[in-house]
């Protein structure tokens, strides 16, 4: 008779409680297996069309647009221009005669001591708002104009808050204490009101540094001057930005040159071109059918990915701003790609550039739409791509459940084969031991 005192139970009930989940183990590996490819594929899908979404959305922004202007002068020192979509083409000329300045106001005669004896309340007031400032408990001028920038100037809605910034120069081993106007132009004057102060006369030695003043300048031959409490001059052409930064000579006018920017425009339309192709490749790897040999895609056959790339494709042939794309040289292959020629759209930007803004930008434009068109798949509380992780979270939380109820399996039969196996080896030692009393071993 064999010798089975020499049977391992614990590796003999690892094995036969292995084979007893064998099938049900195999089952969750191939579900658990093709989950990681969905969230994979899923993953992949969401980065696709969120690389897309930025860059069409990078298109269509108040400072960038598709078609792209260029802006030029005949001097230099007067002005910095930039030029946006809606600029037309033109010459416009301008002659500036004075800057806009902010208010500043120097008092020397101020010491720490003098604002250590003050007290009541001083008011400071620039354009129709106005904040006070408490001298008790001022000792210093450090502490008067660290309170002054601490005060803030009430919101008027203007969208230009009014306000007053006190710094303390030194010069000399003097200390001078400087208000300056946060805006430019006249309309931002400081005024301060004394008459609350214990010595109302306290701010009379101000000395003013600079003046409040507005820019003033003519267009072209008009003798009519205009003025801007500003030196940015967003209003004055449209889609064109001036910041003044310098004077004219007299009969010298600054020439400003507005064009269109074909080479700017034509990357800006190539852009588009890469990234809708960038997103077809993936759409295609994604929905392969696995023909030919070829990898099966995670989303073949899938209704959802079939209607998104119908519906790219559908606004692509739409028409936008009563244009359509193939007026600016692009067109689709056989495969749905898109390709662009440069000779079309040269020829178009000559003669109307400005349709190339009314089909691509604005709400009504095909980046918009597009833009748009993506809610449907990458919103965060109701796009298709949450709704398929969610499911998958409910398909993992199965597969976690049918671990749990596998391993409770296992643990059982490992237990009831390891308890038999441990009596069938002290049984056959049992047995040894008799049959070795008889001289049978």
């Amino acid at each position: 008779m064999s010798d089975f005192t020499s049977i391992d139970p614990s590796t003999l009930a690892t094995q036969m409680a292995g084979f007893d989940i064998q099938a049900m183990q195999a089952a969750i590996k191939k579900q658990s297996s093709s989950l990681t490819a969905q969230r994979t594929a899923l993953s992949s899908l969401r980065s696709a069309l969120t690389t897309f979404r930025s860059a069409i959305s990078a298109m269509n922004t108040s400072s960038s647009t598709v078609l792209k202007n260029s802006a030029s002068m005949n001097q230099e020192g007067v002005a910095t221009i930039t030029a946006s979509a809606a600029a037309r083409k033109g010459n416009y000329s301008l002659n500036v005669t004075q800057l806009a300045t902010a208010q500043q106001t120097g008092y020397g005669d101020l010491t720490d001591d003098s604002i250590k004896n003050a007290s009541g309340t001083l008011s400071i007031s620039v354009n129709g708002q106005s904040i006070d400032v408490e001298m008790d408990g001022l000792n210093s001028l450090k502490d008067f104009a660290a309170a002054v920038n601490k005060a803030e100037f009430p919101d008027d809605g203007s969208g230009e808050r009014a306000g007053v910034t006190a710094s303390l120069v030194r010069t000399d081993g003097k200390v001078m204490l400087m208000l300056s106007s946060d805006q430019t132009g006249e309309k931002n004057q400081i005024a301060l009101d004394t008459s609350r102060l214990s010595d109302p006369a306290l701010f009379d030695g101000g000395e003013e540094i600079s003046k409040a003043q507005n820019a003033k300048f003519t267009l072209g031959s008009s003798a009519t001057v205009l003025e801007s409490s500003s030196n940015t001059l967003d209003n004055l052409v449209e889609g064109v930005s001036i910041q003044l930064t310098g004077t004219t000579q007299k009969d010298k006018p600054l020439v400003i040159s507005i064009d269109t920017d074909a080479s700017g425009t034509q990357e800006q339309v190539q852009a588009f071109v890469d990234a809708y192709n960038t997103l077809k490749d993936s759409l295609k790897e994604l929905t392969a059918s696995g023909s030919g040999g070829k990898t099966r895609g995670a989303f073949a056959g899938d209704a959802s990915m079939s209607s998104l790339t119908s519906e790219l494709s559908n606004m692509l042939r739409g028409t936008f701003g009563e244009q359509n794309m193939t007026k600016f040289g692009i067109t689709a292959d056989k495969d749905g790609k898109l390709k662009l020629d440069a000779e079309v759209l040269k020829t178009q930007l000559k003669k109307d550039p400005q349709a190339m803004t009314d089909f691509f930008n604005g709400d009504s434009g095909l980046l918009k739409t597009m833009d748009k068109s993506m809610d449907k798949y990458l919103s965060t509380t109701s796009g298709l791509l949450k709704g398929r992780e969610e499911t998958l979270d409910r398909e993992q939380k199965d597969i976690d459940t049918k671990t749990e109820k596998m391993q409770n399996r296992y643990d059982s039969s490992y237990n009831r084969y390891l308890k038999q196996f441990t009596q069938l080896q002290q049984i056959m030692a049992q047995m040894n031991n008799t049959m070795s009393m008889f001289g049978l071993v």
